[in-house]
């Protein structure tokens, strides 16, 4: 089906032609976009005899990050050298070290707080460093820089340029042209600042240019300057430096990152900091003795197994004359002991052992895994009875404990966000205030010897100028959100408070426990030491027969006494362990764990112009 020629020259006459075309364009367009947007769909082929193992390989493949030189130095550093084993024990090289020198080495080996176990690889993002305190002090969102630079001094400016050309009906709507084209440009520059008590206040200079053909302008073009001074300041919500340094400027209700909350956040990290550096040294002299124990047990069991070999070899002479079977249960019991002895050396999955203990020690100093050497304890156990006060126990972890001081802070923190859900709770009333100046001319600067011929002159006489003054209020009725606010800010409080005193009364059930301990595990040193005393007073005479051959029919009671000889000098070292492990748990529980060893925190040294800042206010604050 086809136009005639005719119809075509009357449809592009009555412009419907160029309407049409227009029409046919824009969909033809669309339709080119549409399709040229989806992607050509291939038509169904077959992979017969095609391999796609080598995509299924490219797509699947595990990908690795490139490594930078650090990265790659920091581990070679980790690298040990190759992991001791139970038969080159007698070959080591043994490393004495003091309880106070695997602190220090701890101390300053640790970038990254150790716990027991070695957590850092499952869990790295939530390791304490020493970097931590720094990091929240420097966070943009919850540093005191960060919250604190919400009330600096802003700058704004923008310069735009713009060309017009109309076409008018009406010369009217033209200003008296049939077309008007229009050359603008508009320059806009304000500073600002917020103010701690809620207001704002700042000064924009703004400068117009506007040049048209308009036969009814007095220029050709003109300049139009405008100088304002404005003030805004909140009369109710967001009212007082209170509202302003909790929850911090054009705040929302519920989410509070004033300098305050900063503030007390950073005190939070601190706290945190030291609890970490706390366990730390816990830890590590809670090692430092499981060491010292596992050495003790290792020469107790290498000095009965000494002995059931002189005893095996005895019998081992006699064997063929009569009674094969006391040779036999020697040579069990040697046995046993060489069993025992290689698993207090090398540890199984019920002890660490020698090698175990020694590692994880490395590990909380900071040590390589293995460097040729093995670390072996040279401090020796408290024995002595030690005497405490149970009510200066009390007031003391109530004062030193860090969990508690942290708790605090918490709950500091809730009642400065309950006053400013407070304050935010009320309807916005703002008064506002500006004045300005103006001035106009055909040109900026020049043209000064005519009238109007200068807009900066003009601006400098006074004589054109505006002011306003007045009140805005507003606010969402009901105020839901903000009644909420209110509501879990309080809820929140009255939790923080009970979780504290939850806490007080778990510090003193453990320090209870820890009192208790100390004195159990006392009196296991004295109830072992006695069975020490009495297994050899049974023993000794035991082997003196065995060794005249009197006993030679009491073979069984010898092994059996060497036996429980052995584990009765386990069973001693272990109590002296257990009784160190006390006392320390005993400092732990009443908060006096760092200021035992004498460990503070401080901050680093600052820049030289911090410590004269710092003189210089000290000067002025004391009146001198």
């Amino acid at each position: 089906m086809s136009l005639s020629q005719s119809r075509i020259d009357g449809l592009r006459k009555s412009g419907h032609f160029n309407f049409i075309f227009s029409l046919s364009a824009l969909i033809g367009c669309t339709i080119l976009i549409l399709t040229g947007c989806r992607s050509i769909q291939p038509e169904e082929s077959s992979f017969e005899g095609n391999s796609i193992e080598p995509y299924q390989n490219f797509l699947t493949a595990i990908e690795y990050p490139e490594v930078d030189e650090a990265a790659f130095q920091s581990a070679q550093e980790a690298l040990s050298n190759r992991p001791l084993t139970v038969s080159e024990y007698e070959q080591l090289k043994f490393q004495e070290l003091s309880l106070e020198e695997a602190i220090r080495l701890a101390m300053t080996n640790s970038k990254v707080i150790s716990k027991i176990g070695g957590q850092v690889i499952s869990a790295p993002n939530a390791a304490m460093s020493v970097y931590d305190p720094a990091v929240q002090e420097s966070s943009p969102l919850g540093g005191v820089e960060g919250a604190l630079s919400a009330f600096d001094a802003r700058w704004d400016t923008a310069f735009n340029f713009n060309r017009s050309e109309s076409k008018f009906n009406n010369r009217f709507f033209g200003g008296g042209a049939d077309s008007l084209i229009t050359n603008a440009s508009n320059f806009n520059s304000a500073i600002t600042k917020r103010t701690a008590f809620g207001g704002t206040y700042g000064i924009r200079n703004t400068i117009n240019y506007n040049r048209n053909n308009s036969p009814v302008n007095r220029f050709a073009s003109t300049y139009d300057m405008i100088v304002q001074a404005e003030f805004r300041q909140s009369v109710l919500r967001g009212a007082g430096t209170m509202v302003n340094q909790v929850a911090g400027p054009n705040s929302t209700p519920g989410l509070y990152n004033g300098v305050l909350i900063a503030r007390i956040n950073q005190d939070i990290t601190l706290a945190d900091f030291e609890t970490a550096i706390r366990d730390l040294v816990r830890a590590v002299e809670n090692n430092y003795w499981e060491l010292y124990y596992s050495y003790r047990n290792l020469d107790n069991l290498m000095r009965a197994r000494e002995a059931a070999r002189v005893v095996w070899e005895k019998r081992e002479l006699r064997k063929k004359i009569d009674r094969p079977d006391d040779e036999a249960q020697a040579r069990q019991q040697y046995f046993s002991f060489q069993g025992r002895v290689e698993n207090a050396l090398a540890g199984n999955q019920l002890n660490a052992g020698v090698y175990g203990s020694e590692r994880e020690l490395r590990r909380l100093c900071g040590l390589n895994a293995a460097d040729g050497t093995i670390l072996r304890p040279s401090t020796e156990p408290v024995i002595a009875k030690q005497e405490y006060d149970w009510d200066e126990l009390q007031i003391g972890a109530m004062e030193k404990r860090v969990e508690l001081r942290r708790q605090q802070w918490t709950i500091k923190q809730r009642e400065l966000e309950f006053l400013a859900a407070k304050n935010l709770n009320r309807w916005q009333l703002d008064f506002v205030a500006n004045y300005g100046w103006k001035g106009f001319g055909d040109n900026l600067a020049g043209s000064r010897s005519r009238p109007e011929g200068s807009a900066l002159s003009d601006l400098s006489t006074g004589d054109l100028d505006d002011w306003n003054m007045g009140f805005e209020f507003g606010g969402p009725i009901g105020k839901r959100q903000t009644h909420l606010a209110v509501k879990n800010a309080e809820l929140q409080l009255a939790k923080a408070r009970a979780v504290l005193r939850e806490q007080q009364r778990q510090v003193v059930l453990n320090l209870n426990g820890a009192f208790t301990e100390v004195d159990r595990a006392y009196a296991g040193i004295r109830t072992n030491y006695n069975a020490r005393v009495a297994i050899f007073d049974e023993l000794r005479p035991k082997k003196r027969r065995f060794d005249l051959g009197a006993g030679d029919d009491d073979i069984f009671f010898l092994l059996d006494a060497q036996q429980r000889a052995a584990n009765t000098e386990s069973a001693f070292v272990r109590a002296i362990v257990d009784y160190n492990l006390a006392l320390v748990n005993m400092t732990y529980e009443s908060g006096g764990l760092l200021e035992r060893y004498g460990i503070q925190l401080a901050e680093g040294p600052w820049s030289e112009d911090a410590y004269v800042n710092a003189e210089t206010r000290g000067l002025s604050y004391s009146g001198q």
